[in-house]
């Protein structure tokens, strides 16, 4: 039996979670949303819960890491990287989940968020190495970029989005230095 196989009914149990988390998150506040309810409404028992998180927080990062593994995705995919391209596919994304980030929003959990997308531009800086315009950069800047690019971020959403992602590619590479 190959040990990286993924159970389809882990991933089905999981995905049960996070719905019953999303519409718990419509109804209440974050913070009152035990793990006994979530899995009730899950139709789960809470020792499914623990199996996979310790943290409700855990469970919430689960479409940030699916939003971001799509991001680096569809970077790799790419014929030329830039930072305008890397940037325009990011608010993409971002309009495509906006519901979520809308929820995250809501809650107050922007931090969540911003823990992924700091994690995952070091990946998308060392992507960039092979241009002479880029440097490598530090885990300090990265950090920085990331907080000023999420802010810019809910900025947009909270306004309605109402700038298309070629837009926002264009005005977020004339305020930064390139990824």
């Amino acid at each position: 039996m190959n040990a990286n196989k993924v159970n389809p009914l882990t991933i089905q149990s999981k995905q049960w979670m996070l719905d019953a988390l999303l519409q718990l998150m419509k109804e209440k506040k974050y913070n009152e949303i035990t793990i006994k309810e979530l899995t009730a409404r899950a139709s789960l028992d809470r020792k499914t819960f623990y199996r996979h998180f310790k943290t409700k927080d855990e469970l919430l990062a689960l479409p940030a890491r699916e939003i971001f593994d799509k991001y680096v995705n569809k970077l790799n995919n790419l014929h030329e990287l830039t930072s305008h391209e890397a940037l325009k596919i990011y608010f993409h994304l971002c309009l495509q989940y906006i519901d979520f980030f809308e929820l995250i929003q809501t809650h107050n959990l922007q931090m969540v968020i911003l823990a992924k997308l700091s994690e995952y531009l070091q990946m998308v800086n060392e992507m960039f190495l092979d241009n002479q315009a880029y440097n490598k950069k530090s885990t300090w800047e990265l950090t920085y970029e990331a907080g000023g690019l999420w802010n810019i971020t809910i900025l947009w959403i909270r306004n309605g989005a109402k700038e298309t992602p070629d837009e926002m590619a264009r005005i977020v590479g004339l305020i930064s230095s390139p990824i």
